[in-house]
């Protein structure tokens, strides 16, 4: 064996220990991945003190959060959807960006505190909402994060937007599929009319004994989409993971605007939401066709000095994270963020954790008289929803996004500007008083 001169082999040596040390040292920092855990945030109401759960997933250096508030039915999956993550989980496009995420279950939802649903107020929501955001802060969750965001869809960003407002403690909001104006119309016939009784439906029979917890009437999910741009598997997963929220909960954030506690919150805003949204969009609300349009209604609703910004998919509907312009609602949103707040000492392009399993009820066979209610209450309504659908497809405002009463959306952020100047947020404290 031919020998190597031994300043040849050191120098050969030197070189090979450089370069173990110099590949040495990011491989350790990128080979880490983010890490997801399950965690709790404890909450009380009505003298029950129970769990606001979620999933925490954090890059390495993380030191900005954004928390991911789902909407009516759903629950934490939404922002973290399991089905093709790569291209519809927003939690996992985040932690690629440096930022860590908490998608948590609002009250009532998921593996969430279930209280009596005369306790599941709007309010109430928007105070567990508050616990989060404390405790992402003060280091409960085992590490204190410097800046939080707040990320909100439908329900979910009534939730974020009246926290925000109520306790001023974020740095910025995202709101998606929303406005302060909402189709009711629409929201009643579609929604409501497509839901039944959880304790009647077999996934939530053993877990729900309370008749205002709603859920979905099985093959109606795709209410939330618009179809002609949405993945069918999309669809039938959201039958499969399906949630269940309040009617009071319903009831109590319908008047969400009659006060608007944003008028004085100055942060940055941004709004996303799809030109087929006919929830939010259309009659007595906002035309929805443009940027420019959101800008402008939302523009009432907030504090002179707050930064609104908005982005309209094209072809989408309600569900802005699950149809197939998801990716570009995503990029558009951690822009938003990344330009206001910033990703701090988060690192960028680690790998995705594993998401710890979120448990799910076995079915159960309901008792016989929650059984005969969801079927009595689905044989009455849900007829009576699609009708109304197929009435009014080609109505101005419901039919589509337009709005042909120009003006009520403005009238109505008057008279909620003007309330609040008197009333501040006392209406809403009375009403989630725990």
């Amino acid at each position: 064996m031919r020998k190597i001169p031994r300043r040849r082999g050191g120098i050969l040596l030197g070189v090979a220990a450089l370069l173990g040390v110099f590949f040495a040292i990011p491989a350790d920092a990128s080979a880490e991945p983010t890490k997801c855990r399950a965690v709790e945030v404890p909450f009380t109401v009505a003298g029950q003190t129970g769990p606001i759960a979620g999933t925490l997933c954090t890059p390495p250096g993380a030191n900005t959060i954004q928390i991911l508030v789902h909407g009516w039915t759903y629950d934490q999956h939404y922002f973290d959807w399991p089905v093709k993550p790569e291209t519809y989980s927003y939690a996992r496009k985040a932690n690629e960006a440096g930022y860590a995420t908490l998608a948590i279950d609002r009250l009532g939802a998921g593996a969430s505190m279930r209280p009596p649903s005369l306790f599941t107020t709007f309010n109430n929501n928007a105070e567990a909402l508050h616990e989060v955001v404390t405790a992402v802060r003060d280091g409960s969750l085992g590490k204190k994060y410097d800046k939080v965001v707040t990320v909100g869809h439908s329900l979910g960003s009534l939730t974020v937007a009246q926290e925000a407002g109520q306790f001023k403690d974020v740095d910025a909001i995202i709101t998606t599929g929303f406005v302060h104006t909402i189709n009711y119309v629409n929201v009643i016939a579609e929604v409501l009319g497509r839901d039944h009784f959880a304790m009647g439906d077999p996934k939530f029979a053993g877990v729900v004994k309370d008749p205002l917890y709603m859920t979905n009437i099985p093959g109606t999910r795709h209410t939330f989409f618009y179809e002609p741009n949405t993945d069918p598997a999309v669809i039938e997963a959201d039958e499969r993971l399906k949630g269940t929220a309040s009617l009071v909960d319903f009831a109590t954030g319908a008047g969400f605007n009659l006060v608007n506690v944003d008028r004085d919150l100055n942060i940055p805003v941004m709004v996303v939401t799809g030109d087929k949204d006919r929830l939010f969009c259309g009659l007595a609300s906002v035309d929805c066709s443009s940027a420019k349009n959101l800008i402008e209604h939302e523009r009432e609703w907030y504090g002179p000095d707050a930064t609104i910004e908005a982005y309209v998919p094209r072809n989408t509907g309600h569900n802005t994270a699950l149809e197939k312009t998801a990716p570009q609602s995503a990029a558009r949103m951690i822009d938003f963020v990344e330009r206001h707040v910033g990703h701090g000492t988060g690192v960028t392009g680690a790998a995705p954790g594993k998401r710890p399993e979120i448990p799910s009820p076995p079915p159960t066979k309901p008792s016989p008289v929650a059984a005969v209610a969801a079927t009595a209450f689905e044989k009455a309504v849900l007829p009576v929803a699609n009708a109304y659908v197929e009435a009014v497809k080609n109505v101005p405002g419901l039919g589509d996004t337009s709005n042909p009463v120009p003006g009520a959306d403005k009238l109505l952020a008057t008279v909620a500007n003007n309330a609040h100047k008197i009333l501040g947020t006392l209406p809403a404290e009375l009403i989630g008083a725990p």
